[in-house]
């Protein structure tokens, strides 16, 4: 079930976290912010349907883990590892496009993934 994130919220918050620290110059305390925001995005997103299921705890704990780091942190690490690689001064921008596109590419792949995965489980 992680690897079924919300795409909508995965794309706006990874997309804003890796445009703010996905440039050369960025200031010191910039992954704190981007750390503050995709885990905000995810609380949103994808946080408020897991306190709505009925799953084991350690269960929980993994769907949270998964969906975190597969569908929020990845967008956002990968954006901004491209934006500080630009060389002509728009790498917040570069970052901002790569995680905003990556994030939808992600649920699409997690989501067929998912169902491979459950066919084999049952």
């Amino acid at each position: 079930m992680g690897l079924q994130f919300n795409p909508l919220a995965a794309a706006a918050t990874s997309a804003l976290a890796a445009a703010i620290s996905g440039y050369k110059r960025a200031p010191r305390g910039t992954p704190w912010w981007s750390a503050a925001i995709v885990l905000s995005g995810w609380a949103v997103g994808d946080g408020i349907r897991l306190a709505g299921a009925s799953q084991l705890p350690a269960d929980m704990a993994a769907w949270a883990v998964v969906g975190l780091l597969f569908g929020y942190v990845a967008p956002a690490v990968l954006g901004a590892y491209v934006g500080r690689r630009v060389h002509l001064g728009t790498g917040w921008l570069a970052a901002a496009a790569v995680a905003l596109m990556l994030a939808p590419a992600l649920s699409v792949l997690g989501g067929a993934l998912s169902t491979a995965l459950w066919k084999v489980a049952l």
